[in-house]
């Protein structure tokens, strides 16, 4: 073939496009394992925080209930006080088995995640790298994988036209051949098993297919068309879950000074009612309510401080920085070079 008008070129054009597009779509997988490998140490942390928090409440009950009967027993107060006790306390034990149910079942999803063991206890989420994650950063379309994808399949739109177009074209080829008698005489040597050569420039079209070129052109220039769209859509979903996100993370950082606030009064009025119940001017539905409200508070805290870190992370994969974050650039991932 000696020239098509970019027949083979735009095919050429076209397998790069996609070569990039199912690397593209490697990077989306492993962003999203990422993702959901962090989240899951989130929430493994989250239930194992949760855990000790309802251990805690199993005990405050008890010991009302170990109050209530000394002064039942002894005469201070009626017999309904301990039976109210043991019954908040059966609550707080099967709210410490929920618990511990959620606790296994996301230990297990980051088993499966990680490909491996769990470490019988997840270290406190670090804080320092929390604070290192600036709240400014604007998504970088080279780092996100919907984009590059996007990207990838405007090129292929892009060689499909040049292809399309070509078409309308012919192709000039140059043949060679060479001819021998295996009997008799060659007819065009003009001798007996002779041998012939022959050089042919060759021009050949396609002359008429009903419409099909220019239906083929229209149709690349519509796939190009949405493939940009798609390019325009990633951005903006990117840009649109940053933002969002970062104003989460904003609320989420208002709110646990406040819920500390409230953690620490709650602890103040229960210690009071403690006091007040054993001197008999405190109901025991008061200290056990209070009991509660201290498990509630402790457990929101918990859910507020997990739920930032939760929308941290989002904002992380949501930004193109989830490989440079987690340290997967530059690893050799299933044969795969990750690279920035």
């Amino acid at each position: 073939m000696l020239y098509d008008f970019g027949k083979v070129s735009g095919a050429v054009k076209q397998s790069e496009a996609q070569v990039l597009r199912q690397q593209a779509m490697v990077l989306k997988q492993l962003d999203a394992v990422a993702l959901e490998a962090a989240q899951a140490v989130v929430q493994v942390h989250r239930y194992q925080t949760l855990l000790d928090i309802a251990k805690d409440q199993v005990q405050a009950v008890e010991k009302v209930m170990e109050t209530a009967q000394l002064r039942a027993s002894a005469g201070i107060s009626t017999q309904s006080d301990p039976i109210q006790a043991e019954s908040r306390v059966d609550s707080a034990r099967a709210n410490r088995l929920q618990v511990q149910t959620q606790l296994a079942q996301w230990r297990e999803r980051l088993r499966t995640l990680l490909g491996g063991a769990v470490p019988q206890m997840i270290a406190p989420l670090p804080d320092q790298l929390a604070r290192s994650i600036p709240m400014d950063i604007v998504p970088d379309d080279g780092l996100l994988p919907d984009v590059l994808v996007a990207r990838a399949e405007r090129q292929a739109a892009t060689a499909q036209i040049d292809i399309a177009r070509a078409q309308r074209y012919p192709t000039l080829s140059l043949d060679a051949s060479a001819n021998k008698a295996m009997a008799g005489t060659n007819a065009n040597a003009s001798e007996r098993g002779g041998l012939n050569h022959s050089i042919a420039l060759n021009l050949s079209s396609v002359l008429y297919q009903g419409g099909a070129l220019d239906a083929q052109v229209r149709s690349a220039i519509a796939a190009e068309e949405a493939a940009g769209q798609r390019v325009e859509t990633a951005r903006l979903r990117a840009g649109d879950q940053t933002r969002s996100f970062r104003e989460q993370i904003i609320g989420a950082q208002a709110r646990l000074g406040a819920l500390a606030s409230r953690k620490r009064t709650i602890a103040i009025a229960r210690d009071l009612y403690r006091e007040q119940y054993k001197l008999g001017t405190r109901s025991i539905l008061d200290l056990l309510n209070a009991e509660q409200e201290i498990y509630q508070a402790a457990a929101e805290e918990e859910a507020v401080q997990h739920d930032l870190w939760d929308q941290r992370i989002a904002y992380i994969g949501a930004t193109g920085q989830t490989r440079e974050v987690y340290g997967l650039n530059n690893q050799t991932i299933q044969g795969m070079d990750v690279r920035p």
